[in-house]
């Protein structure tokens, strides 16, 4: 495309020379011809240089992954949820914000991400909760990139979410590029292993906690779409991100929760959007 329209520019440009040197144009005409060739050229090379897409998260919902947020990565995030409820066939349907950023450098030392959960727009009254996140850099290579954190969800909380557990987490992150090559789409692949307590242990038949091994697998199908699945500790979720505009960090995601029915606990759609928040997945 660029060099279709550098053509049309010289050719533009070519007659334009023609008629000006047949019409005999005087020197404030040839000036002002003079200040608009810059102009259009420049304004086709500004056309051709189109900013970046965010990098799409390859991380399943409710997965940790060791990306965690440092100085001056944030993130805001409104989400709209719909999941079976137990013995009923009704859905229950309510939504949550999401608010973090991050301090220090994971490369140099340990970045420290704090999060803030309004976890039911239908319960505001009844409290909210802040998780503590943890991460540190092993490997950044322009081919391969290794992580390792941690964290404690639920760590301080308010309100009726006072009863729920803390739920605490270590991960392993791996990311590299399958198409490194490529200049335009070097296409991640993204790998989260660990294990945690809490929300990401298994419910048994006895209503007991047993293993809380997570692991998922992502990958970048275009530069503005990536998908995501994995084992979470209760369930299989799986996430489609999408980035509807280039330069802009914006995102929306399609999730799936527990979509194999594990312990008969129920599945549930969830629709996000958010702004901010690519530091999740690795950018090579």
């Amino acid at each position: 495309m660029h060099s279709i329209a550098k053509f049309f520019m010289s050719r533009f440009l070519y007659f334009i020379g023609k008629y000006a040197a047949s019409a005999r144009l005087d020197p404030r005409e040839w000036f002002f011809l003079l200040l608009l060739m810059p102009l259009a050229t420049s304004r086709t090379v500004r056309a051709s240089e189109l900013p970046p897409y965010s990098a799409p998260s390859v991380t399943p919902t409710q997965m940790p992954t060791a990306f965690t947020a440092e100085w001056g990565n944030y993130f805001v995030s409104t989400s709209s949820y719909a999941y079976e409820q137990w013995q009923r066939e009704d859905l229950f349907v309510d939504g949550c914000l999401n608010i973090g950023a991050g301090i220090g450098n994971p490369r140099t030392a340990v970045a420290v991400e704090v999060d803030y959960n309004l976890e039911s727009f239908r319960g505001i009254p009844e409290g909210g909760s802040v998780d503590l996140r943890v991460g540190r850099s092993l490997v950044d290579r322009p081919h391969f990139k290794a992580a390792i954190g941690g964290g404690l969800l639920r760590a301080f909380t308010y309100g009726q979410l006072s009863k729920e557990a803390k739920s605490a987490y270590g991960v392993l992150t791996v990311a590299w590029p399958l198409r490194p090559g490529d200049a335009n789409f070097r296409q991640t692949l993204q790998l989260n292993l660990g294990a945690g307590s809490g929300r990401f242990q298994r419910i048994d038949q006895g209503w007991l906690p047993s293993q809380g091994v997570v692991a998922s697998l992502g990958v970048e199908l275009a530069p503005n779409i990536g998908v995501s699945a994995g084992w979470v500790g209760r369930g299989v979720n799986a996430t489609l991100s999408v980035v509807p505009a280039r330069g802009v960090p914006l995102f929306v995601s399609l999730s799936g929760v527990n979509l194999d029915n594990s312990g008969d606990a129920g599945r549930a759609a969830v629709l996000s959007l958010t702004w901010g928040g690519s530091f999740r997945t690795a950018t090579f």
